[in-house]
Order: structure tokens, then C-alpha cells, then sequence
């Protein structure tokens, strides 16, 4: 089932059952696949957010709590319904956008088109579809919390016409000119 995943993507979903048994879940949710990306893959969120640690206590932010007994890690855990609908949207961009592979980007857009906790703390800190399948396709725009070298060129060139010279210009002496 797992033939066309990277290795990164594989141990998202290996991180996401240890995640889903530490919470006491009998399945692996959406919430699970998402703490197994941020567990997994801090250079994908570096690339769509500019920033490894963009989610401030993600578990708690979506609802998740070690209600009941930690279920033990050799336990199999099946795939909730959603979770199986992430993976499949996952295959579904990787064939869209003609990538061999399925690789964690991929699920961040599965997780994208499923509805659910995991999918409402994704676009509050600024990723959709759209800029997902950008960035995977090469053609992002930077994240928003960057500037450009055009912003701080205008920002650089405001400040220089604010400034007012203390000093005198200064006169150029050159030895070598003839006096007439």
C-alpha cells in the first residue's frame, strides 16, 4: 500500500500511530497524520511557512487529550475513515502535479482537503491548497513573513530620503591636477 510513499512520508504515518496510542485513540486520526508531519518534516513547514515551529501546542490546539489509556505501540491501529481519505487526496496530487512519489507535502494537501481539526490549524497559520501546490510545484511565492530584497530595498531607499547630512560634503583633493 505504502510502495509509492518516501521514507519521510512513511514515518509521518509510523509517527502518527505512535502519536494516536500515547492519546489513548483506537485509530489513527487526521489530528495523528498532522503531529507526525510537525514531528516528521520541520523543513517542509520551514519551505510553506518560513518557520519550523509555526504551531504552538498543536495537540492541544485541536482538541486532542490523553483522555483514556495509552494503547500499547505493537497494537496494529487502523486508519480512521478520514485518514484513509487524506492518503488517498495525497495520491491524488502527487499524480496531478506528475510526481513519482508521494511525499509529505502531498499529505499536507490531503490534509488539506479533509475537513476536520487537522485542516482548520493548517489555515489559520496560512497554508491552503492553492499555496501548497505552489510550493510543491516550484512556483511559490516566498511566505508572507519574509521580505523581499525589493521591500527592504524601498524600506532602505525611505529611510535614506528622511536622513539629513550632519556633515559637509567633502572636498576632493587630487595632487595631481596643474594649477594655471
Amino acid at each position: 500500500m505504502f510502495e509509492r510513499y518516501t521514507e519521510k512520508a512513511r514515518r509521518v504515518i509510523f509517527f502518527a500511530r505512535y502519536e494516536a496510542s500515547q492519546l489513548g485513540s483506537n485509530y489513527i486520526e487526521c489530528s495523528h497524520l498532522l503531529l507526525g508531519l510537525l514531528r516528521e518534516d520541520k523543513g517542509l513547514f520551514v519551505k510553506l511557512l518560513g518557520s519550523a515551529r509555526p504551531f504552538a501546542n498543536p495537540a492541544e490546539s485541536m482538541g486532542l487529550k490523553a483522555g483514556q489509556e495509552k494503547v500499547s505501540t505493537s497494537v496494529d491501529l487502523p486508519l480512521a475513515q478520514e485518514s484513509k481519505r487524506v492518503l488517498s487526496h495525497a495520491a491524488e496530487e502527487s499524480e496531478a502535479l506528475n510526481h513519482e512519489q508521494i511525499t509529505t507535502g502531498h499529505l499536507v494537501l490531503g490534509l488539506l482537503r479533509e475537513s476536520g481539526p487537522a485542516r482548520e490549524l493548517l489555515e489559520k497559520n496560512g497554508l491552503t491548497l492553492p499555496s501548497v501546490r505552489a510550493a510543491l510545484a516550484g512556483k511559490a511565492a516566498p511566505p508572507t513573513n519574509q521580505r523581499t530584497v525589493a521591500d527592504l530595498r524601498a524600506q532602505f531607499g525611505a529611510i535614506l530620503e528622511r536622513l539629513t547630512p550632519e556633515l559637509e560634503p567633502a572636498v576632493v583633493y587630487s595632487p595631481h591636477v596643474e594649477k594655471t
